[in-house]
Parts: structure tokens; sequence; C-alpha cells
């Protein structure tokens, strides 16, 4: 059966990603030079470009042209890795941006979940950023007294959780996700638009029976997923 020509210039388009020919962030021919090469009306061609737009696979520029897209950054659900060690499992650099470091009293819900005795509580917020992009926004709350020199750390040079793994090795692990609208300081510091939303990931860690940390993570949904894969025995 023949494939319509739309169907045929998708698949180029794809053909030529997957071999690396036009890579992440390369610009594709127009739909004027597309329709030209495949001898097919501007409307076809657009409707194969719309197809992989939708698809993830292409990004439009307004007034600018298209665009391979950079593939969406991915994290298992099933393990506990820290973020900047993935960031470079994808060959891609990883800086951080330190908002705040704080001393606090703790609020009923982080001193109910870190099962706090003492009357502090320490909190950073920082921003990770994959490839001169934002991808995370990490604010996390710490038990002082199963961590007393956390704030002590350089976090421009080292993640809260690869110190705290270091100091107290997570052995559980309570975690929930769901999706939200984003604030207007999240938007800010994730360089958001309007409509689009976050992944939020609320996350308790535990070391040998004691609660560590608490975390809330917040992640462009554009910009990235999560996946699993579960080995199944029957």
């Amino acid at each position: 059966m023949k494939l319509p020509k739309y169907r045929l210039i998708s698949d180029d388009i794809k053909s030529k990603i997957s071999a690396s020919l036009w890579t992440a962030g390369q610009q594709i021919p127009s739909e004027i030079e597309l329709a030209n090469h495949f001898s097919a009306s501007r409307m076809t061609a657009r409707k194969a470009v719309d197809e992989l737009v939708n698809s993830g696979l292409l990004e439009r520029v307004p007034s600018v042209g298209t665009f391979v897209k950079e593939p969406v950054a991915q994290s298992s659900l099933l393990e506990i890795r820290n973020i900047a060690d993935e960031i470079k499992s994808r060959g891609h650099s990883h800086k951080m941006t330190v908002l705040s470091r704080l001393t606090l009293i703790p609020n009923e819900t982080a001193g109910l979940t870190l099962s706090l005795q003492s009357k502090k509580i320490y909190k950073i917020i920082i921003v990770h950023w994959e490839n001169e992009q934002p991808i995370q926004l990490e604010e996390r709350y710490v038990n002082a007294d199963r961590v007393p020199l956390f704030l002590q750390q350089d976090f421009s040079e080292i993640t809260a959780s690869q110190y705290l793994n270091s100091i107290a090795p997570a052995t559980k692990a309570d975690i929930t996700i769901e999706a939200i609208m984003p604030t207007k300081i999240l938007k800010h510091n994730l360089l958001l638009e309007d409509d689009i939303p976050c992944l939020k990931v609320t996350r308790i860690t535990h070391s040998h029976g004691h609660p560590i940390s608490y975390a809330v993570l917040y992640y462009p949904a554009n910009r990235f997923k999560f996946t699993s894969q579960l080995d199944i025995v029957s």
C-alpha cells in the first residue's frame, strides 16, 4: 500500500534525526523546501511537520523556523539518583543556583514529617540547570539534629542529596508525584510560559529508621518525564 505523501516526508525527517544527520537544535528545511523536494504541496509538508511538532520531535520558533527538539530529560520512578549524575549521564552539563539557605522553626508539616524533637530545621532552595536550562527547583527541609553541618556545605559544588547520602545513606523513601500549575515564583525560576504545568515530587527520605529530609522537587513538564521498568515474574 502506497504511503500518503505527508507520511513519506514525516518518515524522512525522522530517519534523518535517528541517523544523527539532523541533531538537536539544528534547523530543518522550510515547508516550501520540503514541498519542492518531495513534489508535494506546502499544505502536505506542513501536515508532516505539524505531526512531528505535536509528537515532540520538532519545535517551531516563530519568525525563525523549525528545529530538531532537544530530547526530554527523564528520571526513574524506582530509584533515587543524584540529579547531577543523571544530567552528566546524558552527556550534558549541570550547574546549581542557590536561592536560599535558612535555619527555621519548623512548621507543623515539616516537624511531623521529620519527627523533630528540636526547635530548628534547615531549608534550602536550589535551581538545577541542564545545558543552561532550569530542569528542577529543589525545596528541601533537613533534620538539623541528624545533619548538623548541612548548611555549611558548598551547594554550588555538591548536591544536597550527594552530601546527605554520604552522611546518612538513604534506606527508605516515600514518594508522591502530582501535576500542578506553577506559581509565579516557579514560572520565574524554571523559565516557564503561562500554560506549562509542573511535575511536583514530594520525597521523604529515611536513613536506618530516621527521617532525614523532606524534599519538594518541581520539574517543567515540557522538559522532563519519569519512567520505570518492571520485570514481572509470572
